[in-house]
């Protein structure tokens, strides 16, 4: 993370169900679901008057609104992996960049994806204003 290392983290977790498959021979070449858990992670150095970094409220909406356009559906045929191998480690990227736009500011942010109860892919960034 660095930047100084920032003072405030603020995370939260929900569920995913989804599907995908990939260009390869074998089930993983199948279209197959998984029970996604999702965590949205934020940080920064200043909280608000009520002393938070991010209200969890706002977060959850922001996170949950991204959810809702990947529960259930085949992510190889969503536009946002046009072109893009539905992995674990894209699907981070992808719920980042989904829920950042609806966050309040915050420094930087991160999305983990947990595939399973010990395989994840984490995704974060410095967020620009």
């Amino acid at each position: 993370m660095e930047r100084s290392e920032v003072k405030y983290r603020t995370g939260l977790r929900r569920r995913l169900s989804a599907m995908h498959f990939f260009d390869v021979p074998g089930p993983e070449g199948e279209a197959h679901s998984h029970p996604y858990l999702v965590e949205l992670l934020v940080a920064g150095d200043e909280l608000d008057a009520c002393g938070y970094l991010v209200d969890l409220g706002a977060m959850a909406a922001a996170l949950e609104s991204a959810l809702r356009l990947l529960e259930g559906r085949l992510l190889n045929e969503l536009p946002q992996f046009s072109g893009t191998p539905p992995s674990v480690e894209n699907l981070a990227r992808t719920i980042w960049k989904m829920a950042v736009g609806r966050l309040p500011p915050v420094d930087w942010a991160s999305v983990t994806v947990w595939e399973g109860d010990d395989a994840w892919a984490s995704y974060g960034a410095w967020i620009e204003e």
